[in-house]
Order: structure tokens, then sequence, then C-alpha cells
């Protein structure tokens, strides 16, 4: 689930953007209020024979209240693991940003592979252009010591939870959730998220498991609503529907073609209920084993897939769907 760790880690950053700078203990070199401007950055000039530049994943911009002349740039990158091209492409968007804003620029890189932070360091060392970043990774983003130390700021627990969680630690994962139990719905749910999508499929099964009911059914909704989800029932739906469209052309008459457009849309329908049934097996933590995916992905009765659908929302082991036909 990168690409739900990837957002939600710059989501934190959006709710707290002074973050980086506390952690490292940093002076805020700003009063004012950091606004995103990330967009700016499309339109910056390039030379039209060079190669394209990677974007920054995150800009922030503070001018000081009373004083535009004074403020900062901020930028975030989170990075999974090592990757070279950014050796050259943050020393170009750090001066670009320091150009079009008048403004100092820092640069924070969200590492969670120890190799990218070491690089990053030798980078900064060198020969030019030399990288001038700031690493956040699971070596100066400790866990916090307790509960309350959690609470008191959640933005860092859900930092450190997702850091710490990634290379193993599911305690520190723990802590980052209990960390947003007093947030709004919205939050709690996204921080969550962010959290679980750092954890390899075990240990996220595991916490899951531990989740309260109505906490995952509420991820449940989420995952059940998002685009990706929902773009592959609509393209299951569209594929069932062009096969039958072709079939009725092919048949050369109305009535072949009737016949065609309904197998397809039927076709369409038994590929969402698929769909759905192991997306809510995996949400809850249900492990789900090669045989019983290729029994439900088999399975071509709509009436027994409407049934598996609503045990999956029930059932504590994926065979026990099976004991309900």
């Amino acid at each position: 689930m990168p690409g739900v760790l990837h957002q939600g880690i710059l989501s934190v950053f959006c709710d707290d953007p002074w973050l980086p700078f506390d952690l490292l203990g940093l002076a805020r070199p700003s009063l004012g209020t950091l606004v995103d401007r990330r967009t700016e950055v499309d339109s910056l000039p390039t030379d039209a024979k060079s190669q394209p530049v990677g974007l920054p994943d995150l800009v922030l911009c503070a001018r000081e209240p009373g004083d535009p002349r004074r403020g900062v740039v901020i930028c975030i990158e989170v990075q999974l693991e090592r990757d070279e091209a950014k050796r050259y492409s943050i020393p170009f968007y750090q001066a670009a940003l320091a150009k079009r804003h008048q403004l100092p620029c820092w640069v924070f890189v969200v590492s969670f592979s120890p190799a990218l932070s070491a690089a990053v360091v030798a980078w900064s060392e060198g020969p030019p252009p030399r990288v001038e970043a700031e690493v956040i990774d699971a070596g100066n983003v400790p866990v916090p010591t307790s509960v309350e130390q959690a609470i008191a700021r959640p933005t860092a627990a859900v930092l450190a939870a997702a850091l710490h969680g990634y290379g193993g630690d599911l305690n520190a994962a723990r802590l980052g959730i209990q960390a947003c139990g007093g947030l709004p719905d919205e939050t709690r749910l996204r921080y969550t998220r962010t959290i679980l999508a750092a954890l390899s499929k075990r240990r996220r099964e595991l916490l899951i498991k531990e989740l309260p009911v109505q906490q995952r059914d509420k991820l449940w909704e989420i995952e059940r609503q998002s685009g990706t989800f929902l773009l592959g029932v609509e393209q299951g739906l569209e594929q069932g529907l062009e096969q039958g469209r072709e079939q009725g052309r092919e048949q050369g008459l109305e009535q072949g073609r009737e016949q065609g457009l309904e197998q397809g849309r039927e076709q369409g329908r038994r590929e969402t209920l698929v769909e759905l049934i192991l997306a809510l097996l995996e949400v809850r933590g249900i492990a789900v084993d090669r045989a019983a995916e290729a029994r439900i992905r088999g399975c071509e009765a709509l009436v027994t897939l409407q049934s598996w659908a609503r045990g999956a929302r029930e059932v504590s082991d994926v065979h026990a769907l099976f004991e309900e036909e």
C-alpha cells in the first residue's frame, strides 16, 4: 500500500507543517502561515532539451506578517528506498523555489530506508551539486515513551509509528493509533490507514484485529469507496458490457445483442462481488490462501457470491464462508 503510506505521510506535514523543525530541534524560521505551493513548480522555466525533473512531494511557503521579504519555503520528500535521481533533482528544485520566492528553502527527506539516509548525508559532502537536505527517519524520530506523550503530539506519534512500524516495531504502531483516539473521525481514520500501510501484511493483520469493530467497519467503507477500488469495479462492469455488445454484434440479431448485454452485465456483477469479498476480507485482516481465492474467483453463481459478500463482514476464517453454502 505504498500510495496510501506516501500520501498519508504528506498529510501529516500538511496538518503540522512545523513538525520537521520541532523534531530536529531547529528554530522555526517564520511566524507566518504555511501555504501549499507545490503547483507553482510546474511553471518553472526549463530547457526544452533537458530531461524532465521530478517535482517535490510537498512545497509549503510562509512569509512573516508585516515583512513579506522574510519567510521560508519548505519541501518534503517521502522515500521508501534509495533513489539516485534525488541526488540531482533536490538541488534543482531547491534552487528554483528559492529563486522564485526569494526566500530560504529547506528540504526534508522522510526516509524509510537506512541506505537512503546514508546517501543523503554522503551527497551533502560529495562533489557538486551538493544536496542540502535534512533527513527525517527512524533514527531521529523517537517512539513516544507513553500514551500520554503520544496524545500530546499525535502527528509526531503517527510519523514515529509509520517509520518504526515499517521496520517491524508493532508497539510503535499501536502507540500511534492510540494517539489518534481523540481526533476527528476523518483525521483518525486517515492516520490509522497511514500507519497500517507502513506495516507488513502479517503485522497489519494483527493490528487490524485489535481495532474496535466500528473502526474496522469505517476503514472498510473508506477502502470500498476509494478511487482505486471503484475504478476496478467500473472497469469490470464496462469490460463485461463490452463483451456483451461484441457478442450481440457478432450474432447480428437484436435478440442476440440483448442477450449478450445481459450476460455482460451479469459478468460485471460477478466481478464486482468477487473484488468486494476479497477487499473486505483483506481490510478485516482475514488471511486468504490461494485455494480460497481461486474458489472465490471461480464461482459463477451470483446468489452464492452475494451470500459470501454478506458473510465476509462477520467470519473469522475465510473457509467459514464456504460452510454457509
